[in-house]
């Protein structure tokens, strides 16, 4: 490799470089000609289609999650079911306590199996 090569090479990959030899390739016809086809050719063997990266999880991982949900859907229900059951049946053993009586000044008779 040149001289001319090694710094249009330093130049065009952003390392450091002599700023006077770049200046003898430029200011050449055959040398601007050189650094056309030096990034010419960097742009053809760069690749411009990036492959992405797949990210793979492991299904017993996902297994182990949904069960876990499943679970725990499954207990906050389970958990609903027999809170509920007791304060239905202990409700029903125990009236409501008073908390006012209510005095009536109307006298009911029972006519004919009603009230009137």
């Amino acid at each position: 490799m040149t001289d001319t090569d090694e710094v249009l090479s330093a130049f065009l990959d952003d390392e450091p470089f002599d700023a006077q030899a770049l200046a003898r390739p430029l200011s050449d016809s055959s040398g601007r000609a050189m650094l056309i086809d030096m990034i010419a050719l960097r742009h053809i063997v760069q690749a411009t289609d990036t492959v992405p990266v797949a990210r793979t999880r492991s299904s017993s991982w996902s297994f182990i999650q949904v069960a876990a949900a499943a679970a725990a859907v499954l207990l906050a229900l389970m958990g609903g079911y027999v809170v509920g059951e007791r304060r239905a049946t202990a409700s029903l053993v125990e009236p409501p306590a008073a908390t006012r009586v209510v005095q009536s000044s109307t006298n009911w008779q029972e006519i004919g199996g009603g009230v009137r």
